[in-house]
């Protein structure tokens, strides 16, 4: 069985949604832990070296998360299922971005206003990266074991 029949989207669509979710009660929490831990404040609208902090290290455990129940769903290839998972929200982080608006680790960030030379391409690589890494392993923790996938495919 090839791992493109074996895709599941319900779960990928299940995977995304709980990332979404995770992203809202996550991002606060980090953003506080981080103007505690270093004294500045992240501020929605500025995009600064501690947004992307924040932006990786929220959108990690989102995309962990998110992976993870994704993976649950798969019969096989939870990593992958995790992975599309993190592309699905980048895609839709992108199309965001087409409309002047960017959502980073559950920050809003206005683009608006914001210059070509603020927000790098090297930057969006980390972020897409750090997403993808972290959707696949939430995939592959929450993929199922081996006998419970051949008791399903009997």
């Amino acid at each position: 069985m090839s791992v493109g029949r074996s895709i599941r989207w319900d779960g990928i669509a299940l995977g995304w949604l709980a990332a979404v979710l995770a992203g809202l009660l996550l991002s606060l929490p980090v953003r506080g832990a981080y103007d505690a831990l270093t004294g500045s404040s992240v501020m929605s609208g500025k995009f600064t070296a501690g947004l992307v902090i924040v932006s990786l290290v929220s959108g990690f455990l989102t995309y962990l998360f998110g992976g993870y129940v994704a993976g649950k769903f798969a019969r096989r290839a939870g990593g992958l299922h995790g992975a599309i998972t993190a592309i699905v929200g980048t895609a839709t982080g992108a199309i965001l971005g087409a409309f002047g608006v960017a959502v980073s680790g559950g920050i809003v960030v206005a683009l608006i206003g914001l210059g070509p030379g603020e927000v790098t391409a090297l930057t969006a690589l980390a972020l897409f990266l750090v997403y993808l890494f972290g959707g696949y392993v939430g995939g592959k923790l929450g993929e199922p074991s081996e006998p419970a996938v051949r008791r399903m495919d009997d």
